[in-house]
């Protein structure tokens, strides 16, 4: 695989119909064009519904209960979901919850906020071009896969175990800005545009971080929650302000572990990557929650359903 710098010096492909620029003026790399076009709002991005919006403004100033309960009514798909959770295996044993005011009581509003923003990310993963229909499958059930392993991990550090959750489930996202940037571009320039399916895979795993934080921009995600996201995949995260970005990274890696993921490497030593030294665990903690982690991967899958 290319590295970044290697990506931003590969010339882009000259459009059909427009003129050959100045012998003095450098081409623009297909990498920096891509970027560029994003970060300026030539391309659509994934936009979060407009009630996950208002519900994370809701709870940042701490509304009442009521007020949060009305804004998650509009969007049904999201209320019938936290109704469903609030009912779930973990709770077992309380008196079932039959609407959504007694849901949001039970999950807390951080919960709440996590499944509001998750159910909303899902819409993103789902690919325009049903040729790519695979590949952001794949992207959607490592993200999800990811924000299992972080919750999980949160439990043995100084991190809000949601905060961990919503940072591995959006931890890829800047994929899905890439890819819809590549299509836009395309649509310009279907024939000057074209570019294999390895040079693409290259631009997502290039790109995905930087423009992961422009979405955040976007979606008015948490500093914190984009600081990791962008940086998940530093090698020097050694600092007690990186904790979240190295419970991320090490969260990537169980995934990829465990085969829920574009790049599966199942014989990976996580006890030789640094970010798992920052987080003091042990190999007998981990080899624990990956036996673990599939099977509640699966229980999540059935709950973002």
């Amino acid at each position: 695989m290319s590295d970044l710098a290697d990506l931003y010096r590969r010339p882009a492909p000259k459009p059909a119909a427009v003129a050959a620029a100045p012998p003095t003026q450098a081409p623009v790399s297909l990498a920096a064009r891509l970027e560029r076009e994003i970060r300026e709002g030539r391309v659509e991005l994934p936009v979060l519904p407009q009630a996950a919006v208002e519900v994370q403004e809701l709870i940042a100033k701490d509304a009442g209960l009521p007020m949060i309960v009305r804004a998650i009514e509009r969007e049904p798909t999201v209320a019938a979901a936290l109704v469903k959770y609030a009912n779930a295996a973990v709770y077992a044993g309380l008196r079932e919850v039959t609407d959504l005011q007694q849901a949001v009581a039970r999950l807390g509003l951080d919960q709440v906020r996590q499944t509001v923003v998750s159910l909303s990310a899902k819409a993103a993963f789902k690919a325009d071009n049903p040729a790519q229909a695979k590949y952001y499958a794949t992207i959607w059930r490592h993200s999800l896969t990811t924000a299992v392993a972080a919750r999980r991990l949160a439990e043995f550090v100084s991190v809000p175990k949601e905060t961990a959750f919503l940072a591995g489930l959006l931890h890829d996202i800047g994929r899905i800005c890439v890819l819809r940037g590549i299509t836009t571009l395309r649509k310009r320039d279907p024939k000057g545009f074209v570019l294999p399916d390895n040079t693409i895979a290259e631009f997502t795993d290039a790109l995905h971080c930087p423009m992961g934080e422009v979405l955040c921009k976007a979606w008015n995600i948490p500093a914190e929650l984009s600081d990791a996201i962008k940086r998940h995949h530093d090698q020097n995260l050694t600092e007690p302000k990186d904790t979240l970005a190295a419970v991320v990274q090490v969260a990537d890696l169980m995934a990829a572990k465990i085969g829920a993921s574009l790049h599966p490497e199942p014989n990976l030593k996580l006890v030789e990557r640094p970010a798992f030294a920052a987080l003091q665990l042990d190999d007998v903690k981990i080899a624990m929650l990956l036996v673990e982690l599939e099977d509640e991967c699966e229980s999540m899958s059935k709950l973002m359903m």
